[in-house]
């Protein structure tokens, strides 16, 4: 009995001691999870719905498991997710190739103001408009990049550097994944003060174009953006806006001479009730240049897209690229009370650029793309779980069917619910 108790009181001691190291070294633990399934009704989702179209409907799921370690000279995380749809593997399924690792990442401080940052990440600048994690798509986005990072003083600076190929290689530097850069390198600078907050971006985009001719060339061709981000917060009213310019190179090699601005007010009528009017316009390549040498089309690269010009996602969200570009004027409304909160959001959109009537060239059709209603609801059930649920509702005109195809008697519409599970299982240390 004697020695039962010592080895439970040496056991005891063990545990505690291995509890209270990070207190000591000022380390923390932190275990965290997310669960989130989202039921979703489709009939003219991206682009118009076509006659007899027949609506689609599915549940797709993202789990994750998040862990993250903190000490005095280093920063460690990773986050593993599992994205599927509901039946897409048989139930007796051996595997399937639905998890993957999103984020793998260490950052190591050489002091406290001045740190270097290497791995799998998010990339979440500002608001969001040029680079942003699209957290709606249930597999989000994430970049195998090096930054460089500092922080004094209000002022905060970082700088990104990353290079992709298709695997391990014995000569040759040949990138082959679609849609993704080769190169990338960018520089963000912000500045917070009392009541603004300014930030500056520049980026410079390398995309591999590969031209098979007598002799087959892999040139990688460079694209660069740059501009800002200003908020100024005065009550009741937030203003915010952006601005960028786009120059370089296309991946096939025309010149780009394209830009993009923003603004919008958030007024807050009563503690619990806003508005957001806003305008943004981002250009657009006139189609009456049959082969223009030049596209005057602005691409909001690795944007959160499903934030901005409705959530139906018909812009700049895998389409609506070297196109006429868009404006688009807006009115948010916005309340919150306690857990539960509610929106609706109407957008009119217009071609930036001018459109030309394939059976009729001579004639420019109206720049009327159209309107989209949002509206949508949360509650927070919990502090760790939420309900979510949403209808968007499209409403077509000729321009928009002459761009984007459908029809004009359908109903563009779609619906969607979501629960939302973020625990966290563990926190070791403060």
């Amino acid at each position: 009995m004697k020695f039962m108790r010592r080895r439970l009181t040496l056991f005891t001691i063990t545990l505690i001691a291995l509890i209270s190291v990070p207190e000591i070294t000022s380390a923390q633990f932190v275990i965290s999870g997310e669960l989130r399934p989202r039921a979703e009704y489709r009939h003219g989702f991206k682009s118009p719905a076509t006659e007899k179209m027949d609506a689609a409907m599915f549940v797709s799921q993202r789990a994750r498991l998040n862990m993250n370690f903190t000490n005095e000279k280093m920063k460690f995380g990773i986050s593993l997710q599992d994205v599927r749809v509901w039946g897409d593997v048989p139930q007796l399924n051996a595997t399937d190739n639905s998890f993957s690792v999103h984020e793998v990442w260490g950052e190591y401080l050489f002091c406290p103001s001045l740190s270097v940052k290497v791995g799998r990440m998010e990339l979440v600048y500002d608001d969001s408009r040029i680079l942003g994690n699209v957290d709606w798509a249930q597999q989000g986005r994430s970049h195998d990049v090096g930054l460089l990072k500092f922080e004094k003083s209000g002022w905060k600076a970082q700088a990104g550097l990353a290079y992709n190929q298709d695997k391990e290689q014995l000569s040759g530097r040949v990138y082959t994944v679609s849609g993704n850069y080769k190169a990338l390198q960018f520089f963000w600078l912000n500045r917070k003060f009392d009541k603004l907050d300014v930030s500056l971006l520049f980026l410079n985009n390398g995309m591999q174009f590969i031209e098979e001719a007598e002799v087959t060339t892999y040139d990688t061709k460079y694209s660069q953006t740059i501009g800002g981000n200003l908020v100024y917060k005065t009550k009741p009213v937030t203003f915010s806006a952006n601005a960028y310019k786009q120059g370089g190179k296309s991946q096939s090699g025309d010149n780009i001479d394209a830009f993009m601005f923003g603004a919008n007010a958030n007024i807050s009528l009563t503690k619990n009730f806003s508005v957001i009017p806003g305008i943004e316009y981002l250009s657009g390549t006139n189609q009456q240049d049959v082969s223009p040498a030049e596209t005057k089309s602005f691409n909001p690269l690795y944007a959160t897209g499903h934030k901005f010009n409705g959530h139906m996602d018909y812009f700049f969200v895998g389409n609506h690229l070297n196109s006429v570009g868009l404006q688009d004027i807006f009115l948010k409304a916005l309340y919150k009370k306690d857990n539960f909160s509610a929106g609706a959001d109407i957008h009119l959109f217009s071609a930036a650029a001018d459109m030309v009537d394939p059976d009729d060239p001579a004639n420019l059709p109206d720049k009327n793309l159209g309107q989209e209603l949002d509206i949508y609801l949360g509650y927070k059930l919990t502090p760790e779980v939420s309900l979510n649920m949403g209808y968007s509702q499209f409403f077509t005109t000729e321009s928009t069917i002459l761009l984007k195809g459908g029809s004009n008697d359908e109903t563009s519409n779609w619906a969607w619910v979501s629960i939302s599970f973020k625990p966290e299982f563990l926190r070791i240390g403060k």
